[in-house]
């Protein structure tokens, strides 16, 4: 299939949360190490108000299916990472159709926007050590598959991959926004906490497109 139904996509965006939420622990030892810490606790409240948003809601539609997902984080979590991650979902909406559907070329082009939007309000690009080098590879990736026609399904997995190597890649770098530039060269070693949360979105997105029987 080349499409995503609005069901499809809520279905990705509860398995999201239930991964962030799971993995917050993770998240706030790395921030412990190399920021204020806190960045666990904000993305498992911002999460948490996202699952539950979704599983008392029907959506019709994907762009008021983002929407809401965006509005949710920016209202629940707060501070810098409110703000990335509920933009994240907000930047690129007017991408996605008001409709039971999206095909790929509006998703890659929705989280595309997404990226472009954070860059503008954060004032910061790729390779400045944040959630943006998980980010970018991973639109890179979902272009491509958009590009050659591929099928739903590749597009998340492949996004996926790009996400996590993004991830990988923040670890040779240095820290250059934010509180952790604070910690200079001792955040080279460890990868941006905020790329993990990327990352573990984009996992939890492939996990989850395997089980859509439509996809």
């Amino acid at each position: 299939m080349k499409t995503i139904h609005v069901k499809n996509m809520k279905a990705l965006l509860v398995h999201a949360s239930e991964t962030i939420i799971e993995n917050e622990p993770l998240l706030t030892k790395i921030d412990t190490v190399i920021g204020d810490g806190d960045h666990g606790i904000g993305m498992k409240r911002g999460f948490m108000a996202v699952k539950k948003m979704l599983e008392k809601k029907e959506f019709l539609e994907m762009d008021t299916l983002c929407k809401s997902t965006g509005i949710e984080l920016l209202k629940s979590m707060g501070g810098a990472s409110g703000v990335i991650f509920g933009t994240m979902f907000l930047g690129g909406i007017s991408h996605m159709p008001h409709e039971n559907f999206a095909d790929l070329n509006q998703i890659a082009s929705y989280f595309a926007d997404g990226e472009a939007a954070i860059e503008r309000r954060g004032k910061t690009k790729p390779g400045q050590k944040t959630m943006l080098d998980a980010l970018m590879p991973a639109i890179s990736a979902m272009k491509q598959v958009a590009e050659n026609s591929g099928e739903i399904r590749t597009l998340f997995e492949e996004g996926y991959k790009g996400a996590l190597q993004g991830m990988e890649a923040s670890k040779t770098m240095q820290s250059r926004v934010g509180r952790s530039k604070n910690f200079h060269e001792s955040t080279i070693g460890l990868p941006d906490p905020g790329a993990v949360s990327t990352s573990l979105i984009f996992k939890a997105f492939a996990e989850e497109i395997v089980k859509c029987e439509e996809c």
